[in-house]
This record gives structure tokens, C-alpha cells and sequence, in this order.
């Protein structure tokens, strides 16, 4: 079983919670200081896509031409879709991200059934099992209180991703490691950080990080927290990484496919 999927998921929608905590109407609004509350935590639900290899291009057009206009029909307004990268990963999977209100929501019939009526449904389906090896869906929790969204411009374009299991009863010992030590470091780079976790469908273990970058240019320059600490501080950052709290750990290059997403128009 990979884990390297969910995590592209995660990073997509946490950023979504970052930037709108970010927005201007955050600042003061009164003279006296007072304590924030932080961002909200949300629920994503993540499709990881297997596509056959000899299918790409017709899986890229179905949904550019079939699937993205249902789900527009039938009320959805955001879905980012991530691909992993020749460079590393599995360049023929998909991971598709969109916000989950309410968990009611599933109680009723979705924006792609709404867009192609109950009639359509069946012929979707049919055609979209023709395209792919499997589909996986997985619900998953954005945390805030472990990130850093630094100040940008536009959608990000790449990511270093992710998956981290961490041993059973060992999740405060890592989640003190990420906010006492490793998130204050990326803050210092200036490099934001997103972390998320498996609620649904996964490992309850698992989290998944997204270190975002720009190009593959930015690699070049070396780790983050080299760049930001120096050799030696980098070093002592990840020295206190509590003993045994991590299991496993699977890294890869994902990128935003902003043609197959559905995001919205700039004003």
C-alpha cells in the first residue's frame, strides 16, 4: 500500500484555510489587544485517481469536456486537481481536493449526479471506469495550529510532499516536535508549510505535509531549513525529533494541474 497520495490533498485545502485567514479583515479591529482565534480546522475529501497510462489523454479531456461542466452544473465551486511529477511519484495518478461543508452533505445525491441527472450517472460511470486502474477516496482534516502560510501570489505551483506515520500514542510527542521547533523554522525561511491528517479511509496515524515551492530551481538551493538555520541548525532542529515517534516517512514532487481544476475567477 503507498501512502504518498493523500498528501497532495491535504496541502490544496490548507492552503484555502490559510489564505482566507489571512485576509485583510483579520487585522485589528479594536485598540485594545486581544487574543485571536486562529484558523478553523476543515474537512477535505480527497479522490486519488490511478489513470491507465495509455488513457491519459482521454481521462485529461473527459474531464475538461464532461466531468468539470457537470460538477459546475450541479453546484460545485472549487476542486483542485494535483498530479505527481515525472521527477518522482507516480506520474500517472491524480489526487482531486474539494471542501466538505457539512458531512450531511453525503446524505444526498452529489454535485456530479445533480449536473448529469440520475439518467447520466450510469454512462459516466462507465466511461470514467474505462479510463482508470482504481479510485480511492479518503476524508481528511486540515491543521492550522501545525502550519505556516506565507505571503504569496497566485496558486502554488509545486510541492514537496509528505506522508508521515507516527507510531500509536506518539502523536503529541510529534505534534509538540512540529510546533515548538520544526514550524517556527520554516516561518524564519518564509516557506509555507501545511499539515494535514487522515480522518477517513486511511491510516489515522498519517499525517501529510506540503512544503510549497515554485520551481524546480528552488530544489537546488538545498533544504529549507539549511537554507534558513545553516547546516548546524538545521541539524539541531531535526535531533530533537522525539526518538521512534515516526515510522515511516515517503517523499514526492507534486504539481497543481490548474487546467482540470475548477477554481475561482480572479476579480
Amino acid at each position: 500500500m503507498k501512502y504518498i497520495t493523500p498528501i497532495r490533498l491535504l496541502r490544496a485545502l490548507c492552503a484555502l484555510a490559510f489564505l482566507a485567514a489571512l485576509s485583510p479583515q483579520s487585522a485589528a479591529q479594536t485598540p485594545t489587544p486581544s487574543p485571536q482565534a486562529g484558523p478553523t480546522p476543515e474537512f477535505l475529501s480527497v479522490t486519488i485517481v490511478s489513470v491507465k497510462p495509455e488513457m491519459m489523454t482521454e481521462f485529461q479531456n473527459f474531464m475538461k469536456n464532461t466531468t468539470n461542466p457537470a460538477l459546475k452544473k450541479g453546484g460545485l465551486k472549487y476542486r483542485e486537481v494535483w498530479q505527481n511529477t515525472g521527477a518522482a511519484g507516480d506520474a500517472f495518478e491524480y489526487v482531486l481536493v474539494t471542501p466538505v461543508g457539512k458531512f450531511a452533505e453525503f446524505d444526498g445525491p452529489s454535485a456530479l449526479e445533480k449536473g448529469l441527472g440520475a439518467q447520466g450517472l450510469p454512462a459516466w460511470q462507465a466511461k470514467a471506469g474505462s479510463l482508470v486502474n482504481s479510485v480511492r477516496r479518503l476524508i481528511i482534516r486540515t491543521r492550522p495550529d501545525l502550519s505556516f502560510a506565507a505571503q504569496r501570489s497566485g496558486a502554488p505551483k509545486l510541492a514537496v510532499l509528505h506522508f508521515v506515520q507516527i507510531a500509536p500514542n506518539r502523536n503529541n510527542d510529534y505534534e509538540n516536535y512540529l510546533k515548538n521547533d520544526f514550524v517556527p523554522a520554516m516561518k524564519q525561511a518564509g516557506v509555507s508549510y501545511f499539515v494535514s491528517q487522515t480522518i477517513f479511509g486511511g491510516n489515522a496515524n498519517e499525517y501529510i505535509t506540503l512544503t510549497m515551492r515554485d520551481t524546480f530551481a528552488d530544489l537546488d538551493k538545498g533544504p529549507v531549513l539549511v537554507q534558513a538555520l545553516g547546516q548546524e541548525g538545521a541539524e539541531k532542529v531535526m535531533q530533537k525529533l522525539p526518538a521512534g515517534a515516526v515510522v515511516h516517512l515517503e517523499r514526492s514532487l507534486t504539481r497543481l494541474v490548474p487546467e482540470l481544476s475548477i477554481l475561482p475567477t480572479s476579480p
